[in-house]
């Protein structure tokens, strides 16, 4: 009798370890995908992974908190689901920001980097003083000038591609022309005249070879002299005294 029940509590156990046998494939397939659906809560939809802030880099005349306003990052959304070409746009959109780097800090920061527009020169537009970058972008007015800044002078309506050409023109001068100059003067693209300290006018014609003028330059200023005319660099003149 007892052999009977020995024999029978094995054949019992034989049969839950075949059943055991088929059903683990089954089991470790639920535990997997109960695990990837538990991690797709945590990143897509809890607030483990949310972002809590934004943090701002980079600025200097631009307050962190007009970077962080334009990012409308809302807190709590989980940062997975943050879309960063949308904040991208709206940073850029700041008129004195040049360009934006975002990217999500985990568990819970948008790191936003900016680089601010830097001024080369500045121009009186509608009664205001405007500045501009080297890509000629005007970008931030104020009611008074900016006495470290060049004024730019135009004759007639300057169009965004006269002020990339003065732009390009002052930032190729080396910072001892530089603080010698006081205006620039522009017609059209091809006819740019720098105004320095005393009077003193550099013909400089278009940004075109703007480093071979500046080694010029460089050279005719050490004679005195009323006008320099670098236009063609191959050809340099000078004249004493302006005509009256």
């Amino acid at each position: 009798m007892r052999g009977e029940l020995d024999s029978s509590s094995r054949f019992v156990r034989r049969q839950w370890q075949r059943r055991l046998e088929t059903l683990r494939p089954t089991l470790l397939w639920v535990v997997i995908l109960g695990a990837a659906a538990f991690a797709g809560w945590v990143v897509f939809f809890s607030s483990w992974l949310a972002a809590a802030e934004v943090e701002v880099a980079g600025t200097r005349t631009v307050p962190a908190q007009d970077v962080i306003a334009a990012a409308d990052v809302q807190v709590g959304t989980p940062l997975v689901r943050i879309d960063l070409t949308a904040v991208d746009r709206k940073v850029s959109a700041i008129p004195a920001v040049a360009s934006v780097e975002v990217h999500r800090s985990w568990p819970h920061t948008v790191s936003v980097t900016v680089v601010e527009r830097r001024p080369v020169a500045t121009i009186r537009r509608a009664g205001e003083w405007w500045v501009f970058d080297a890509e000629g972008v005007l970008y931030r007015k104020s009611g008074v000038r900016h006495r470290s800044l060049a004024v730019v002078e135009f004759q007639g309506e300057n169009e965004p591609a006269e002020l990339r050409e003065v732009a390009a023109v002052v930032t190729s001068l080396p910072a001892e022309i530089r603080a010698q100059m006081t205006r620039v003067r522009a017609s059209s693209i091809d006819s740019i005249t720098l105004v320095l300290r005393g009077g003193r006018q550099v013909v400089w014609g278009n940004a075109g070879e703007s480093h071979r003028k500046v080694q010029v330059l460089s050279l005719l200023l050490q004679r005195p002299a009323a006008v320099y005319d670098v236009s063609v660099p191959e050809q340099p003149t000078t004249v004493a005294r302006l005509r009256r």
